[in-house]
């Protein structure tokens, strides 16, 4: 599709013999450098590759029903970058779903009909880039409306997944240009500048630790890292464990993630402390200890 001065704005179409559909996206990067059709090259592919993977890792829970954070994607989807256009830095993000009467978004919807698979697709982007950069607000709530399908606590653990890509998307911003215009037709999506650069690297610990029963999905001792599930959120959330965790700890830890693989029970408490977003989101628990319930 092209305006009139003969740009490619995003394109949503259904082959009905190819079963295909796509989505096109415009990146306009402007401000210092940018504005003379560059970009710092470290900065910038940075920058470039967060944007695209947090793309990726929305349109594969739409495709699969699945939240993922790194690893292949599902092969019925592709995510394609054009070469950047003269004017600022601009580049298109175009995205290709094939058999479209399998994938989870039709699923929920129950129907793939063109216009409503468009307007869920688009509004689930939208949303979670908004509320990742903290810029959703009152006047856009009406897209939730084309949300209200998806599993309870899944926008939210989707808002967790792309927020370390999201910060990536953000490196170039105050190196090299100023600001991140994502737009679709007509509409723009969201803009990436220094006040959500702000917001998204900004943490806020609790005062005083709590405790909760959770499930360990997936556990690094090395690092003293991972995954638990958090049955009151309906979400897994990310752990790091204090440098000194109380006796014990790690054997519980591997303990429940053993029980998990098996498929048995593994409820374990945790005492933690939390660490939130500006907006409330808990990003993570600092682990002070793990005992067996």
């Amino acid at each position: 599709m092209l305006d009139n001065n003969g740009a490619i704005l995003i394109a949503i179409f259904w082959d009905s013999v190819g079963g295909t559909v796509e989505f096109r996206y415009r990146l306009k990067y402007e401000g210092a450098v940018a504005d003379q059709n560059v970009l710092p090259a470290h900065a910038g592919a940075q920058s470039l590759e967060g944007i695209t993977w947090s793309f990726s890792l929305l349109t594969n829970y739409l495709v699969t029903g699945e939240i993922r954070h790194r690893g292949a994607l599902d092969p019925r989807m592709k995510v394609y970058i054009s070469p950047p256009a003269r004017g600022s830095f601009i580049t298109d993000v175009t995205i290709f779903l094939t058999q479209p009467e399998s994938l989870f978004l039709t699923s929920v919807l129950g129907t793939y009909a063109v216009s409503t698979a468009g307007n869920a697709f688009n509004s689930f982007v939208t949303y979670a880039f908004k509320r990742v950069c903290g810029v959703f607000d009152q006047g856009d709530e009406d897209m939730l409306k084309a949300l209200n399908k998806f599993p309870s606590g899944d926008l939210e653990a989707n808002l967790d997944a792309i927020e370390p890509s999201m910060t990536r998307a953000h490196s170039v911003i105050g190196d090299g240009a100023e600001r991140l215009l994502i737009t679709k037709p007509r509409a723009p999506v969201t803009e990436l500048n220094g006040t959500t650069k702000a917001y998204i690297q900004t943490d806020q610990k609790a005062d005083d630790p709590s405790e909760h029963e959770v499930g360990v999905g997936a556990l690094n001792v090395n690092q003293g890292s991972g995954r638990v599930f958090f049955q009151a959120l309906g979400k897994t959330v990310p752990f790091q464990v204090v440098k000194e965790p109380d006796a014990g700890t790690y054997t519980t830890l591997s303990w429940s993630l053993d029980q998990y693989a098996r498929g048995l029970e593994s409820t374990i408490k945790i005492k933690c402390i939390e660490v939130y977003s500006i907006d409330g989101r808990i990003k993570r628990f600092i682990i002070l200890s793990a005992t067996r319930i």
